[in-house]
């Protein structure tokens, strides 16, 4: 195992021949396996379904219709069981993150459709000296995504109606218990993209990433009841665990290896240097 393993384990959607284009207004907005695309036949009222395409039905017109005639069709396929976890929270989705979304979608529904999902990851960090320590978070045994992995100090997907930096606050306070004011000193460090394909499904996402010097005396403390523990490590210890293990949630390893790398804990003369840099943007 290699730091550039957990990079590529981030970039496996490459092949998209199992899947056909979701398209709205004859724009493509994500990927939908064929498998999945079966399930979305009985609805016709909602999707066209072609043997290279699936779209949704120009009947829908606005954001409005397509978000309410989209639910309804994912509230029944979860009764069916395809949305394990539903959060009742919705995601925007158009074709790119600053554009005007043309509809929302529930959030566990996204990688079905292979719609890009957006959200902030935050470095929770101390100084020791010349040294680095980092906050390192273990996501509950109960979660239905991932359970029981390492996951980086905070992190949350971007719902329909809040700024990143509002993200960012309420993320932080629950998760972390971090005060506002705390809070409010993240660095915004960049934004890291990759196209996951898992379970059938494609996840071309972008993580906006934060770094948050923390006091040293503070100590986290979860409110939502979405991680377990929280452990401060050396960030050359994080490091190790990264490469060596699959300890870390996929993405959450990303966010180590761009946080690594932007504080010289991880330089050019390691002869992956340059892939992991180009992985780390797809």
């Amino acid at each position: 195992m290699s730091l550039l393993d957990r990079i590529n384990d981030c970039n496996n959607g490459t092949d998209v021949s199992a899947y056909r284009p979701f398209e709205v207004n004859q724009t493509r907005v994500g990927w939908i396996h064929r498998r999945f695309s079966a399930a979305l036949e009985p609805f016709e009222d909602v999707f066209n379904i072609h043997e290279k395409t699936i779209s949704l039905s120009d009947k829908l017109k606005d954001y409005q219709s397509r978000s309410a005639g989209l639910d309804v069709v994912l509230r029944s396929l979860d009764e069916e069981g395809w949305f394990p976890g539903w959060r009742d929270e919705a995601y925007p989705v158009g074709t790119g993150f600053y554009d005007q979304p043309i509809l929302e979608m529930e959030r566990t529904a996204v990688p079905r459709f292979g719609v890009s999902a957006y959200g902030v990851h935050i470095n929770g960090f101390v100084r020791d000296g010349d040294k680095l320590l980092m906050w390192i978070a273990r996501r509950a045994d109960d979660k239905p995504t991932y359970p029981g992995m390492l996951d980086n100090f905070v992190a949350g997907g971007q719902p329909v109606g809040l700024g990143l930096m509002e993200n960012v606050l309420k993320e932080s306070a629950e998760e972390a218990a971090v005060p506002e004011e705390i809070a409010r000193k993240a660095r915004p460090v960049g934004a890291i993209s990759y196209r996951r394909e898992e379970d059938n499904c494609l996840k071309p996402d972008v993580m906006f990433v934060f770094d948050m010097e923390l006091p040293r005396d503070f100590v986290p403390t979860n409110t939502d009841g979405e991680l377990s523990d929280f452990s401060l490590l050396p960030a050359q210890k994080v490091m190790e665990i990264t490469a060596d293990t699959a300890d870390f949630k996929f993405n959450c390893a990303a966010v180590n290896v761009d946080f690594f790398i932007r504080h010289g804990i991880l330089g050019p003369d390691d002869p992956d240097y340059v892939e992991i840099q180009r992985g780390l943007h797809r």
